[in-house]
């Protein structure tokens, strides 16, 4: 692949939202690629030993990726043995080293 497809598709805007008696709130909205690249991919393949605990949300806000991608990529690592959950009681999908 190109440096180009390797390039993650962010955009970038801000709304404003009118509210009561002429007063406005501004608001922030990303939109983010539904896929991750491969280099990205390696990183977190690379990090997900080094660290206690993986939550979905903690790798998306670093890396700047769609939760809904990072959680099929965690379901993916967990099929291959590289991850295991913590509890599958709880809402919140925790994710240890295995």
């Amino acid at each position: 692949m190109s440096e180009k497809d390797e390039k993650l598709l962010v955009r970038k805007a801000t709304l404003n939202l009118r509210r009561k008696y002429g007063r406005t709130k501004q608001i922030n909205v990303v939109e983010r690629d539904a896929f991750i690249p491969n280099t990205i991919e390696q990183e977190i393949r690379e990090s997900i030993p080094k660290r206690k605990s993986i939550i979905a949300t903690d790798i998306a806000l670093k890396y700047d990726l769609r939760i809904s991608a990072v959680k099929l990529l965690l379901k993916h690592y967990e099929q291959e043995g590289l991850i295991k959950l913590l509890d599958e009681d709880l809402k919140l999908k925790i994710y240890v080293p295995a």
